[in-house]
């Protein structure tokens, strides 16, 4: 199993900071075998350019209200997250462990584990449309500084594809085949400026069209589309 679904109710009605994706991060290494998480953590598996942590979250939803004068959301019920690995170990260990520790808190905010599923996920046929469940985010360094790109300009998809490969190859699957990435109706109001960890990062929500070999798609399922992964940026899932 590739994919687990996360369904958590709150004691009561509680406020969740808006950068709460630091919070569903721990909880991820917290839950997760000691051994597993510390290589997460620390290692990753090895790309041309550096390293790569094989997981990607969405974020949450659910009975969630904003609550800009506290820089919040307010959580009245349930929420939802996803979390995919194209290690099966990585999903099965995170449920394994919240099943054994259901009881979880979020910045201040406390939560029962109400309901988890695990799933496979399939490999998808091509072209695939996809629709972002978290922020796309691809950048370059320039003098020091991240520039990061629009879905508007050529190096947006030429970076999402590049990472996909070098993702692919990590994983030791099939990286040959022609890749090509189009947003589908993405306007300016897709666009997402988000805070993780004193950074502030831009991506973009919104529906692309993925041609590729049905294991690099596999790939962008199960490992997101674009840079910080394991940060709660670009999980994906296919439009039915």
């Amino acid at each position: 199993m590739h994919q687990v679904t996360v369904w958590l109710r709150p004691s009561e009605p509680v406020l969740l900071p808006f950068t709460y994706r630091e919070e569903l991060q721990g909880l991820v290494y917290r839950r997760l075998p000691e051994k597993l998480s510390r290589w997460l953590h620390d290692e990753g598996l090895p790309t041309q350019r550096g390293r790569f942590k094989p997981f990607v979250f969405s974020r949450l939803t659910g009975k969630l209200r904003p609550q800009p004068a506290f820089k919040a959301l307010l959580a009245t019920g349930p929420v939802a997250f996803h979390l995919a690995s194209p290690l099966p170990e990585v999903a099965q260990g995170f449920a394994q462990g919240l099943l054994t520790q259901p009881r979880v808190r979020l910045h201040k905010a406390r939560f029962t584990l109400e309901e988890l599923t695990l799933s496979e996920v399939p490999l998808p046929q091509t072209p695939a449309l996809l629709e972002a469940r978290a922020p796309i985010t691809v950048y370059r360094k320039e003098n020091g500084q991240r520039r990061y790109y629009t879905p508007f300009e050529p190096e947006f998809a030429a970076l999402v594809l590049e990472n996909l490969r070098a993702k692919a190859q990590a994983l030791n699957r099939e990286t040959s085949g022609t890749l090509h990435l189009e947003p589908v109706g993405v306007t300016p109001r897709h666009k997402k400026i988000e805070r993780f960890r004193r950074m502030i990062i831009e991506g973009w929500m919104g529906r692309y069209r993925l041609t590729a070999p049905p294991e690099i798609l596999w790939v962008a399922l199960t490992a997101g589309l674009g840079a910080l992964g394991s940060q709660g940026f670009g999980y994906v899932e296919v439009v039915s």
